[in-house]
């Protein structure tokens, strides 16, 4: 059956139900849990206390040995065996050797053979005797390494135990005596726990192969599993970790000697170690088995009762009156419809709320807007503070505007400033507290607030303003990424006062013109007297027009940059600074109308120029959108019509020479019929050709001469005449000045006839 489809009655028995089971079964499992956990735990406690108390003992035993044998080295007796060759008349020495040889052999070391080579003299003592031996690399070949390596001692394993092998001196190349003490298994045997009931104990050697254990098959088992090999290698003095055998878990718990690099491991199997503790567990779930009766018992009976107020709320919401009927008749359950019926409620209250507060909120603004505006009158204006319960005893009253200084730079677009401007309304509902504001407004471009205090002290209350405004700067430049302006009014004692505030907010706006961009404005500080004569730089302005026209962009930029300073240098009034900007536009605009040049070309499909010009605040704003939508642009145009006209000239001038160099042409007649000034066609001619006139003139002249020399029989006369020089001489002339040679010989290199002249 579906949960969601029970009655509530049945809920709460299922309640009921899980309510004691499900903590008894958690009980019960945590039980199991930390039984099982806490004993595996004291299992691996032990056995490391087993190891460690393994390795004291066998660690003991081996230092015991060495330090037997290294006293015996450094003894005189010792020392002198050095340099002793095996002489039978030599009894005593030898003699005293092997008595002290026999006192190294103690029951408690375990030391059953000890035998002493002489590496110089060749011969060695043990329990067998003295003997020599004529071939030291055949004798010695199962120390070959040991000698070979930087060791003066060391452990190793042989088939029936531990060896120990030692040389002396110490720290010599080439050693004299090397010392074998032999250490049998059973020895070690009985320096391990001979039954450990928590697992079974083992000796490593420092390559990880078994020396001796209780299980040895258990062990070499356990060894071949390549996580416990892996942690074994590692860095790790003692640990634990559980591996598998043949399905079976393992509790490991090594220790690893510093002195010999032996691993000392306890395995115990966790089945055998929880064993007790799954019989804990058993008992335990027939308990809760017993106490799971009680509960189902107590859930039915404590539901039931519980359910009683239930039916009497249901007769009383839903009307039924029919109290003996039984809830599991009904179709749909008693709480269910309970739920319907409260839900229906808070709906309507919900929306009657809401549909309140919207229209109080408007109401608000209503409010603000038509005080701001004056169409209040004083009677209302206390009607409604006492409505909205705003603070009607404030003793003076403010009106700050706040506009968006520029979007240009920004992620925004001009379609955005009403949603940046709602933006800021509500954050200045955060910084600004509620007693100290009515309800914040937007006009068509700025977001206006009424504020107000109780305070008497002009200077605290321009202070509180102060951090108030820096405050909605700071957030709409952390938060929007716009930077915004903040207008200051007077402050006004008397509610019908506050539209003087609001126009005098929005007249301070307007000069931050000289202030800058996030700017706060106080409208006292800024609004000055009347300006008795109007102050407009002419002489700038015509510097900067003849910089225009002349096309020095440097200059213009100049010009443009003082003319702007000086329209804001006081003493200032932000209407005769607009009116002076209209004035330069239209001189600039006539300027291109002057050269014939449409204002279409520089604002095609644009909003219009005075538009544009209308939503610029500061002085820079202004002289940046002067100079790249007007100056720049003109004066490229201006350069393009003069290169264009450059060329016309030229080219006018240069097709007169090649119709009518062989009449009397000069440059003031040229001039003439292009209607230019003489001077000034000399001037562009040169420029464009790079030679003046007459020079290209006689040039293609002499282009002309030579072709006529070279394709026509007329005689050089003939061709000075027509040429129009003054006389033959002054032809020949000028012919050899420019080609080296006179006419005849060119004539004469060129056709091969004598020139008849």
């Amino acid at each position: 059956m579906n949960f969601r489809q029970m009655t509530y009655r049945n809920k709460l028995l299922v309640y009921g139900f899980l309510l004691g089971v499900v903590p008894l079964a958690i009980l019960g499992f945590l039980s199991y849990f930390r039984a099982s956990t806490t004993i595996q735990k004291y299992v691996e406690a032990g056995n490391l206390q087993i190891l460690k108390h393994s390795q004291l003992a066998v660690e003991q035993n081996m230092k015991t040995v060495e330090t037997a044998l290294v006293a015996f080295l450094n003894s005189p007796q010792g020392t002198d065996l050095y340099n002793i060759p095996l002489d039978y008349h030599k009894y005593e020495p030898f003699s005293r050797l092997e008595s002290s040889m026999r006192q190294l052999q103690i029951y408690e070391t375990g030391v059953f053979d000890v035998s002493l080579y002489n590496l110089q003299y060749l011969w060695r003592v043990s329990n067998a005797g003295i003997t020599t031996f004529d071939n030291k690399e055949e004798e010695l070949q199962p120390y070959e390494d040991f000698l070979n390596s930087s060791m003066n001692s060391t452990w190793i394993k042989n088939e029936h135990g531990i060896r120990f092998l030692k040389k002396s001196p110490l720290y010599v190349t080439n050693p004299a005596m090397l010392v074998v003490v032999d250490i049998p298994y059973s020895h070690l045997s009985k320096l391990l726990l001979r039954a450990n009931p928590l697992g079974s104990t083992a000796i490593l050697d420092s390559h990880m192969e078994l020396l001796l254990g209780q299980d040895q098959g258990s062990v070499q088992q356990l060894l071949g599993n390549k996580e416990l090999r892996k942690k074994l290698s590692g860095d790790d003095l003692e640990g634990q970790l559980v591996v598998k055998r043949d399905g079976e878990s393992y509790g490991v718990t090594f220790v690893r000697s510093t002195f010999s690099g032996w691993y000392y491991i306890a395995a115990a199997s966790i089945d055998e170690i929880t064993k007790e503790s799954r019989s804990i567990g058993q008992f335990t779930w027939w308990i809760c088995a017993g106490i799971l009766f009680l509960i189902i018992f107590a859930a039915w009976f404590g539901s039931n009762n519980m359910y009683r107020p239930i039916r009497k709320l249901h007769s009383v919401l839903v009307g039924s009156g029919d109290r003996s009927r039984d809830p599991n008749d009904s179709k749909e359950d008693h709480i269910q419809e309970i739920g319907k019926s409260v839900t229906k409620l808070l709906d309507r209250e919900k929306k009657m709320s809401s549909q309140i507060e919207g229209y109080t909120v408007q109401l608000q603004a209503f409010f603000v807007q038509k005080l701001i505006l004056g169409d209040v009158r004083k009677r209302e204006i206390t009607e409604k503070l006492d409505m909205f319960s705003y603070a009607a005893n404030w003793l003076k009253m403010t009106v700050m505007a706040v506009e968006i200084d520029t979007l240009e730079g920004t992620r925004y677009s001009r379609n955005d400033q009403d949603l940046l401007l709602f933006a800021i309304s509500n954050m200045v509902s955060e910084i600004i507290p509620q007693t100290n504001r009515l309800a914040p407004i937007v006009s068509s471009s700025s977001q206006l607030n009424v504020v107000g205090t109780v305070l008497d002290d002009p200077e605290a209350w321009n202070a509180e303003l102060q951090l108030w405004a820096e405050a909605i700067q700071k957030a709409a430049s952390t938060y929007l990424g716009v930077t915004v302006s903040v207008a200051l009014s007077k402050p006004v004692a008397q509610w019908t006062d506050v539209p003087r505030a609001y126009e005098e907010a929005e007249e301070a706006l307007n000069y931050r013109v000289r202030l800058g961009n996030e700017a706060i404005i106080y409208s006292e500080d800024v609004v000055s007297e009347p300006v008795e004569k109007v102050h407009y730089p002419l002489k700038l302005e015509q510097e900067l027009l003849a910089s225009i026209k002349s096309g020095y962009r440097l200059q213009a930029e100049e010009k443009l940059r003082n003319f702007m300073q000086e329209l804001v240098r006081p003493p200032f009034h932000f209407q005769e600074y607009q009116l002076s900007l209209f004035r330069m536009l239209t001189e600039i605009t006539g300027l291109l109308q002057a050269e014939g040049i449409p204002l279409r070309n520089l604002v095609n499909g644009e909003t219009p120029l005075i538009e544009q010009m209308s939503q610029l605040r500061t002085v820079e704003e202004m002289e940046e959108w002067f100079l790249q939508k007007l100056i720049i642009p003109i004066i490229t145009v201006l350069e393009e019509l003069r290169s264009s006209q450059f060329q016309n000239i030229s080219d006018a001038v240069i097709q007169m020479i090649h119709e009518d160099f062989d009449t009397a042409l000069t440059l003031e007649l040229c001039a003439s019929r292009i209607h230019y000034h003489p001077h000034y066609v000399s001037k562009v001619f040169r420029q464009e050709t790079g030679v003046n006139f007459s020079e290209y003139l006689l040039k293609h002249r002499l282009e002309m001469a030579k072709g006529w020399l070279t394709e026509t029989s007329m005689t050089v006369t003939e061709i000075a005449e027509k040429l129009k020089y003054t006389s033959p001489t002054n032809f020949i002339r000028y012919f050899r000045k420019i080609e080296g040679i006179t006419p005849g010989q060119y004539r004469e290199r060129k056709t091969g006839n004598i020139s008849k002249d």
